[in-house]
């Protein structure tokens, strides 16, 4: 019995089939909504392809999938749509699309098999438009990359600075600890460098910086490494040492290409460097302790007249 005042709740009216739900979904979603038969060409469309792509239905039905797929994507596009029509499963990729105005976007597209009555028919996918997380996404990469590079690079050279000289020391004696090989550290000046800026003030004296830079790195091999400690100063890691003869003969290198003349914004230059040398692990097992090691030969070089180079000696002090 129903007392006054009480409620009856009655079933919901059907106010859409499923069909007509299922329509209304589709026809009102953003996303791209597209059924691919087995051939690979387009059998439904979604509206919304006019608003991201600019191609009517009626046109986007009479185009082939492939004419406006990216060239470097339609291989991967056409495996994975071979996969989904020869077993029932579902899959993810990322695919460039051309615009009718000509610009690409990116679809993060899921696409999965087409079953009906327990035959496979087509492919039913949902993309959607992730161009411009992915534009931020990589400006942001970049952004932190660039950080990265100002963080651990010298800016005048864009050579590693101290930072980064000591991470990359560190790496390599524990490199040096597993393969038994000898690494050595080389520190460099330019001789009379102070002169150079009292005669020509410091502009041309950056310009030297960067020019001996530049001749450090060309005259070393590509597994050794130069980085800028700051005003003349550098220093050049040897990587997989298994005599002081190679050592040698990568000084002479540097010697070689830093000897020749000089010319820079419209000075002759007649410019040398002297070069101080530690041994690992004979003259230090830490890169603390090279660096200083090879500092102080440096010194004794200087001492002997320059544009030469001193390996480091523990029983000569300055």
């Amino acid at each position: 019995m129903v007392e006054e005042g009480d409620h009856v709740r009655s079933a919901p009216p059907a106010l859409f089939d499923n069909e007509e739900i299922y329509r209304l979904i589709i026809e009102n979603s953003r996303d791209l909504i597209r059924v691919i038969d087995t051939d690979f060409n387009f059998v439904y469309v979604s509206p919304s392809h006019e608003t991201l792509l600019g191609y009517t239905v009626d046109e986007m039905m009479h185009t082939a999938s492939l004419n406006i797929l990216h060239p470097d994507d339609k291989d991967v596009a056409l495996s994975m749509h071979r996969q989904m029509v020869s077993k029932i499963t579902s899959m993810d990729g990322l695919f460039r699309f051309q615009c009718k105005n000509g610009q690409w976007i990116t679809l993060e597209t899921r696409g999965k098999s087409l079953v009906k009555e327990g035959k496979i028919v087509g492919v039913v996918t949902i993309g959607r438009d992730v161009t411009r997380r992915l534009h931020m996404e990589q400006e942001v990469q970049q952004y932190q990359e660039q950080l990265r590079f100002l963080a651990f690079h010298d800016p005048l050279t864009k050579l590693p600075n101290r930072l980064l000289f000591f991470e990359e020391t560190d790496l390599a004696i524990q490199d040096a600890v597993h393969s038994g090989q000898d690494l050595a550290l080389l520190f460099i000046d330019c001789d009379n460098f102070k002169s150079i800026n009292d005669a020509y003030g410091h502009g041309l004296g950056d310009d030297v910086v960067k020019e001996l830079g530049r001749r450090l790195s060309n005259s070393v091999l590509n597994h050794d490494s130069v980085a800028r400690m700051g005003g003349d100063e550098f220093t050049v890691l040897l990587r997989y040492i298994d005599s002081p003869k190679e050592v040698v003969e990568a000084v002479h290198r540097i010697l070689r290409g830093t000897q020749a003349l000089w010319e820079i914004n419209g000075h002759s230059l007649e410019l040398t460097v002297s070069i101080g040398i530690a041994m690992y692990p004979s003259d230090g097992r830490d890169t603390r302790t090279l660096i200083r090691n090879a500092d102080e030969a440096l010194y004794h070089a200087k001492n002997r007249g320059k544009n030469t180079y001193v390996f480091y000696d523990s029983s000569v002090r300055p």
